[in-house]
């Protein structure tokens, strides 16, 4: 046999077996398209103005009226960055639940080593992070900062900008590897959440490079960029929370700029944003943080629109409810908030913000601030059924396990006209069982909780998952006002960071 035959043989060998793995690799993509698009994304189909209930307030004034000192207590009361007791509880903490212990162990946690195949970490470019990396990080960080830790007021500080919140001072990705379903891009593990302009903060400490500080957030403990924090001397918290406490307000429109009085752009600010307000009148006139040349804190002014934001605490009526999500519905999902988008518990904490309901910053904690009902012992028949029967429409929200949605109340299915529950969610997507890939979604929507979804039926329902936790936002759960004096500096510093399920 001639060598050009045997060459044509193998050539044509060859070919068919890269052919064939081709094939078997497309019959086995991690990631599909959810067709979403069969399910009306119209606010005003759900939410109609024709309802009776259209303008009708869902919380009693005496309820919204104690959500919204609760929420003032995170940002400038008793649990606020800027209070001295509740810093010093934080910082006064014995090993193994000290600032130090824990920032070592999340090193340790995005270290390489001894790790098996799913939790080795990878960078952009495809290929695991060597010791080194981790090394230079941990250098950086300096963990002899917090060996004895005290308050200093002059470590008070604020966002003057919109931040990412990380897990360790660095913008480098830590992304397992894509070959494993609800892995790789956009599932940063360092991301931790944004931490919005106008945010009081407390400055724990800084990297040795000067780039990052640590700091404490009305919501959590996270490395942010220096330059984004101002310091805060007294003169001006005693202005800003003064006038907050009088009057504050809500951004309402997603990428609202805000321009000082002399027309200088000053920052974007998101849905979930609150500013003081100096006055109302055709416009609403708000206080603005920006930093001197010596980056401590000082006073801008800023106005803007009654369609940009409303004095909080907005009326909790479906009206209201259905405004707010129109400037959210769409928008790409982000894993804890990249690109400051929103992941499943930041839309919500950013829906309720308005109306001055305040919802912890991860999906787990946010059930534990309404009177909760666990339905996770009972098949997913009855999980339905109980929310359709006791559900109170925007009031109530649903854990199920890393992830948490709002239900909007019952409609009929167009499919069959058998009636359903609707929700307004953030979701990345479904998958099957075992979760060996993902049919995505990718941004927030109205999406009815089924049994099975007929698109395609081996999806897991979301009324399925592991756990099935109830909320009523109308109520508060017994010992509420002491359970959040309890402090867990883990949860603040990782909350289930590298155990969230990516839905």
């Amino acid at each position: 046999m001639s060598k050009l035959i045997k060459y044509l043989i193998l050539s044509l060998f060859f070919t068919r077996i890269v052919l064939s793995n081709s094939l078997s690799y497309a019959d086995q993509d991690l990631i599909s398209l959810f067709p979403i698009e069969n399910y009306n994304q119209s606010i005003s189909a759900w939410i109609n103005s024709n309802d009776p209930d259209y303008d009708k307030a869902l919380l009693s004034q005496d309820m919204q009226q104690k959500r919204f000192e609760i929420f003032q207590d995170h940002y400038f009361g008793s649990l606020s960055p800027w209070n001295a007791d509740y810093i010093n509880q934080i910082l006064k903490q014995s090993p193994p639940n000290d600032i130090k212990s824990i920032e070592q162990e999340v090193i340790n946690n995005f270290s390489n080593e001894n790790k098996p195949d799913d939790q080795i970490g990878y960078g952009e470019n495809f290929r695991p992070y060597s010791k080194v990396w981790i090394d230079n990080i941990e250098n950086n960080t300096n963990l002899s900062q917090f060996n004895s830790l005290s308050y200093n007021a002059a470590n008070r500080g604020i966002a003057i900008d919109n931040l990412n919140a990380r897990a360790l001072p660095t913008d480098d990705v830590h992304l397992y590897s894509y070959k494993l379903a609800g892995q790789g891009y956009p599932f940063d593990n360092l991301q931790m959440s944004a931490l919005w302009a106008g945010t009081p903060v407390y400055i724990v400490g800084e990297t040795r490079d000067r780039n990052w500080m640590l700091v404490i957030t009305p919501d959590y403990i996270a490395w942010v960029k220096s330059n984004g924090i101002a310091r805060a001397n007294s003169a001006f918290i005693n202005t800003w929370t003064t006038t907050a406490k009088t009057k504050l307000a809500a951004i309402t429109k997603t990428q609202t700029s805000l321009v000082d009085e002399q027309g200088a752009f000053l920052l974007q600010a998101y849905v979930g944003s609150v500013f003081p307000v100096m006055s109302v009148g055709n416009h609403i006139h708000l206080l603005v943080a920006a930093a001197d040349s010596n980056h401590n804190a000082v006073l801008k002014h800023a106005t803007v629109s009654h369609n940009e934001a409303v004095i909080i605490p907005l009326t909790a009526t479906p009206h209201n409810f259905a405004t707010m999500m129109s400037t959210l519905i769409g928008r790409p999902y982000g894993w804890g908030s990249l690109y400051f988008y929103n992941d499943c518990s930041a839309e919500l904490k950013s829906l309720f913000t308005p109306f001055g309901i305040w919802l912890p910053r991860h999906s787990s904690d946010q059930v534990t601030v309404g009177k909760m009902v666990d339905m996770s012992g009972e098949p997913k028949e009855k999980r339905l059924s109980y929310l359709m029967e006791n559900g109170q429409r925007f009031l109530t929200i649903v854990y199920i396990g890393g992830h948490v949605v709002m239900y909007i109340g019952n409609y009929p299915n167009p499919k069959d006209n058998s009636s359903m529950a609707m929700t307004y969610q953030d979701i990345w997507g479904l998958s099957p069982n075992p979760p060996n890939r993902r049919a995505v979604i990718g941004q927030s929507v109205l999406f009815p909780m089924l049994l099975q979804y007929p698109e395609d039926t081996s999806l897991v329902s979301l009324a399925d998952k592991k756990y099935f936790q109830m909320a009523y936002l109308n109520q508060l759960p017994e010992n509420y006002l002491l359970q959040q004096r309890v402090i867990d500096i883990r949860d603040l510093i990782y909350p289930d960071l590298l155990r969230w399920h990516r839905n």
